[in-house]
């Protein structure tokens, strides 16, 4: 999917794709930095892209937005200079589900599949270790769940609220552990549904916040960061938001 974007990418007008936030990824790392405008027509379990954009979920709405729509500019998040992330950057408790969940049951269940994957997750959840800086601030400790949010979308629910992909910033979330007991494990596990039910900024005091245009993560080199739900790098991260870098058709 990355070969093909980038091979269409610099001979065409506009490039038409369709598939899920795993799809939107491996197109963006395709045609980043070329001059085409991307159509997005959602057709994956949960559609982040499509949420924080406002692209209808159906096929006939959102071809009227390629068709009727406006031409306009949205930010992406570079990953340590190497990869790009559209809407999320995340390590910890829930982050494998959307790629060890089976097909079939995605088939079968839709985003329900992910939502049975993520409860049996949350409890057994182990955290990790991480500092993490973004201008003059900094955080440091034990976390369940790191999240960058491009956008206000996470799983569907609208974790970021009043964000925007335009705004050049990202916004990061962090759910502390403090130890590996079972009352740490849940503590951590309701601070997570507080997130997806009240947003990042009403966590509660175990959800520490930064937000700005460069974010840096240290941590373990077995840490497993997944870009737009899927798999990502291991350890220390680098984080810059790049604005405007993505065009294309948007609602009006």
């Amino acid at each position: 999917m990355t070969a093909r974007a980038r091979e269409f990418a610099g001979r065409c007008d506009a490039l038409i794709f369709a598939g899920g936030d795993g799809t939107f990824n491996a197109v963006l790392q395709g045609v980043l930095g070329q001059d085409v405008t991307l159509g997005y027509i959602p057709a994956g379990t949960v559609n982040d892209a499509a949420g924080n954009l406002d692209i209808p979920k159906s096929v006939r709405g959102a071809l009227n937005v390629i068709t009727r729509g406006r031409t306009g500019r949205v930010d992406c998040l570079s990953v340590n200079e190497e990869r790009c992330a559209f809407c999320i950057v995340a390590a910890g408790a829930l982050t494998r589900v959307t790629y060890e969940t089976a097909q079939d049951k995605k088939r079968r269940l839709g985003w329900l599949a992910y939502a049975i994957g993520a409860w049996k997750r949350l409890w057994r959840a182990e955290g990790f270790h991480a500092a993490a800086t973004c201008g003059k601030e900094r955080i440091e400790g034990e976390f369940a769940l790191a999240v960058v949010l491009n956008g206000r979308k996470l799983a569907r629910f609208s974790v970021g609220r009043g964000a925007d992909m335009g705004d050049g910033v990202c916004e990061a979330a962090f759910v502390r552990q403090s130890g590996r007991g079972l009352r740490a494990k849940w503590g951590a596990a309701f601070a997570v549904l507080r997130i997806l039910i009240f947003g990042i900024r009403r966590g509660g005091k175990r959800v520490a916040l930064l937000r700005g245009r460069h974010l840096t993560i240290r941590t373990a080199r077995g840490v497993l960061w997944d870009f737009d739900g899927e798999k990502g790098s291991r350890g220390d991260i680098d984080v810059r938001v790049l604005c405007g870098a993505v065009k294309m058709f948007l609602p009006k």
